[in-house]
């Protein structure tokens, strides 16, 4: 790929020892203060080019050095949207913010996200692409990558999300479900076989697929992004939890991942015919992230009708579904900014 060669020729000029190493970058992660972003494994960006490798994704992540020592990561990639246009992200979206080890020089770190920076706009210009947007992935400040931006900022808005509160008992948790819910998840623990996985088989996960394109009417996306969640499983990045009839037939299931304080719900399948599925595998989740010890359970956005991005009447629904088991909701900060000023 001619454009793939020029984007990392251009990473290159700023960062010449750059690379993708997988364990020096879960040594960084490791050894940083990174506790809030399951956007940050290494697995979640392998998973993200896999999703847009039909709008010709190219990974861009890259492990920063220093003196040839390894010191941060930077997770990056571009792929075109729906026009045809190429964007910048980290996740699909927005791109977060680099992490670096504890012990780096604050010095240094500066140093290296001005090159960062700089790099973007590069990037950009050679895509031609108008505007990269930001977000802060830190639960309760802002972070200072996310305060330097702002600065640049030609726009900001405001997102938010539902999150559980592990440091809560779980009769504590119950407490706050909507009324409503408490009798589906006591139903389903009852009437479903429950089962956790933190390995799984190619069959147990093709299952999962298999039913996920059933009930969507379709394959969602490329089976290699399916591969990778599954490794996410066997690498303790993530769990599988599912529900089974008397007969062992897959009724539903969700995947979940994990960092080091704080889980996220990756996707999930059920069969519309059963009202308790999806509270009955929340519920399971809840008990293992909490088992894990694990500070938040970020389930999901609390979508408006408002929002800068208008959300579909699915995604409005999926949004009242979470916030019926949430403890708390965060408001989450994101900037635009233009790559030609």
């Amino acid at each position: 790929m001619v454009l793939k060669k020029k984007l990392l020729k251009i990473i290159n000029n700023y960062f010449p020892d750059a690379n993708t190493d997988a364990k020096k970058w879960q040594e960084i992660l490791n050894g940083s203060d990174n506790k809030f972003s399951t956007f940050h494994l290494l697995s979640s960006i392998e998973y993200y080019v896999s999703y847009f490798s039909d709008r010709d994704a190219v990974n861009l992540s890259i492990v920063l050095s220093d003196n040839q020592q390894a010191v941060g990561i930077f997770s990056l990639m571009a792929h075109k949207n729906k026009n045809n246009e190429w964007i910048l992200s980290s996740n699909g979206t927005e791109i977060i913010e680099p992490v670096f080890k504890k012990s780096l020089e604050n010095k240094i770190k500066k140093k290296i996200e001005k090159k960062i920076l700089n790099l973007i706009f590069d990037i950009s210009k050679e895509l031609k692409t108008d505007k990269c947007q930001f977000t802060n992935m830190e639960l309760f400040k802002l972070s200072g990558w996310y305060i330097k931006l702002l600065g640049l900022a030609d726009e900001t808005f405001t997102t938010y999300h539902h999150l559980i509160n592990l440091d809560l008992s779980i009769e504590e948790i119950r407490l706050k479900f909507r009324k409503s819910f408490k009798p589906l998840v006591n139903k389903g623990l009852r009437e479903w076989k429950v089962q956790v996985y933190e390995k799984v088989t190619q069959e147990m996960f093709e299952e999962f697929r298999l039913l996920h394109k059933s009930v969507a009417g379709k394959s969602t996306r490329s089976i290699e992004s399916w591969n990778i969640q599954q490794k996410q499983i066997n690498s303790e990045e993530a769990f599988f939890v599912t529900l089974k009839d008397s007969k062992n037939i897959l009724a539903g299931a969700g995947l979940f991942t994990y960092c080091k304080e704080v889980g996220r719900y990756s996707v999930g399948v059920y069969k519309s015919k059963y009202k308790s599925l999806g509270h009955t595998v929340q519920m399971k989740a809840i008990e293992t992230f909490k088992n894990k010890g694990l500070k938040w359970y970020e389930m999901g956005p609390k979508n408006l009708t408002i929002d800068k991005n208008s959300p579909s009447e699915k995604e409005l629904s999926i949004s009242f579904f979470l916030e019926g088991f949430a403890t708390d909701l965060i408001a989450r900060q994101h900037l635009l900014i233009n790559m030609h000023n």
